[in-house]
């Protein structure tokens, strides 16, 4: 979930920022922008399914999880 969710937000700063900064200041033609958009999209998009892969298993790992109430706080020892 952390690798999804930082490179989300790295793809969230480069289309925002550093793309309407490169596109004014290069003066890039509709195709060269159009590429650096579908490959950021394309690094999106992994990210957003690995984000799922790690929410899907933390779900699953706290579902099977076993519910013990009696060992729940350690003992004091002093």
């Amino acid at each position: 979930m952390t690798i999804g969710s930082g490179i989300g937000l790295l793809t969230a700063l480069f289309y925002s920022v550093l793309m309407p900064f490169l596109i004014s200041d290069r003066h890039f033609a509709y195709t060269q922008v159009s590429k650096y958009y579908t490959l950021i999209g394309i690094v999106s998009f992994i990210a957003s399914l690995c984000f799922a892969g790690g929410l899907l298993i933390l779900i699953i790992n706290t579902v099977k999880k076993d519910n013990v109430s009696y060992d729940q706080f350690p003992k004091n020892n002093d």
